[in-house]
């Protein structure tokens, strides 16, 4: 793959300044990328990455993620993303999964630079969009693919690319309206029709299939902050969260059983070339506290709904580490102390 020449003085650039015992954290005798690029997805490394993009709603975008009021909240902060932002670098304390993948693919491509709406510069491949529910998501599918194929600075065909898919959050606060259009089998249906979409037109895929987050947990955030509150139910959030927590937890539950029960059909498995893996860290997630046991709001954003940038670091590092893990050990929850692991197996789990 080719780089236009503002991406390779970057790359020099960050060779230059980062000292040397930062290229990887991890033991340095052991080999991440590929001699040769693979040609089956089951003998990946993290070094053969190329591409990295993701697919959701404005907890991809990193809605408020680095706002200093309120009246700033709805603000895209595309390179803080969790699962798609590549603001800063590791070595420089941003801990996005695309942050930490690039400490072993530095020619990794596609991630969020910065701030911006999908059709902007620093966009790259984070096709979310704020306020996307579920049901957009074959229409973010295509709009990535025909990016990339128009995009001259990558082999479409070759280049190895992880897809990071996080849906399922705004429709928990509109399903109050109408259950039936928002249920977990409707779900499971429109998730299916974006990876067959993803799988027939995106070669050399590994999809990380992201389970919800569940918004009902902010009620006790709400409970502690009656702005809050008003904020995001008449601005953000059009279920009352008090009166639909109950509602939203079983839809979150739902949805998460929805994509295990997809992706155990076997419909991804046998392939050589696209697999679909379960990340379940926001399974049975908890509001971080702190000593006194209260719901810590730096967490948060201040509509305290959304993940707040250093939030999304600690993310960064939840989905990397899932991603890493065999099935068995990966966790349902999340540990805001978490470091981050080096791989311990010769190639990426592509397994349920």
């Amino acid at each position: 793959m080719g780089f236009p020449a503002d991406w390779l003085i970057t790359l020099i650039l960050v060779g230059l300044l980062t000292p040397s015992a930062c290229y990887n954290f991890c033991n340095s005798s052991r080999s991440y990328m590929s001699l040769h690029v693979p040609t089956n997805i089951r003998q990946l490394r993290v070094g053969d990455i190329s591409l990295v993009a993701g697919l959701g709603d404005s907890f991809t975008v990193a809605n408020g993620a680095r706002s200093t009021s309120f009246s700033r909240v709805h603000e895209e902060y595309r390179g803080d993303s969790f699962s798609a932002g590549g603001r800063g670098a590791y070595e420089y304390g941003s801990t996005t999964f695309p942050n930490i993948l690039r400490v072993f693919s530095r020619h990794l491509y596609g991630y969020a630079l910065g701030p911006g709406n999908v059709t902007s510069f620093n966009a790259r491949f984070n096709m979310a969009e704020a306020g996307a529910a579920f049901r957009h998501m074959p229409v973010q599918a295509r709009r990535l693919i025909y990016k990339m194929k128009n995009d001259p600075y990558i082999d479409f065909q070759n280049d190895w690319k992880i897809v990071n898919l996080f849906t399922g959050q705004h429709d928990q606060c509109m399903a109050c309206a109408n259950m039936t259009k928002y249920s977990p089998a409707i779900y499971k249906n429109t998730v299916r029709e974006t990876l067959d979409i993803l799988k027939e037109n995106l070669p050399r895929t590994l999809v990380n299939l992201i389970e919800p987050f569940n918004l009902g947990l902010i009620e006790e955030m709400m409970r502690l902050d009656p702005f809050c509150y008003y904020a995001s139910r008449f601005l953000e959030c059009d279920c009352d969260i008090f009166t639909n927590k109950t509602q939203m937890q079983q839809l979150a539950s739902g949805y998460g059983r929805a994509l295990r029960d997809l992706v155990k059909t076997g419909r991804y498995d046998g392939n050589n070339t696209f697999a679909v893996v379960i990340q379940p860290f926001f399974r049975n997630f908890s509001l971080p506290r702190n000593g006194p046991g209260i719901p810590d709001a730096l967490f948060f954003a201040h509509d305290c709904l959304h993940f707040s940038s250093s939030s999304h670091g600690v993310l960064g590092i939840a989905l990397w580490n899932s991603m890493l893990s065999m099935p068995a050990d990966k966790a349902t929850n999340v540990n805001i102390d978490a470091n981050v692991m080096c791989p311990s197996t010769e190639y990426i789990p592509i397994s349920n």
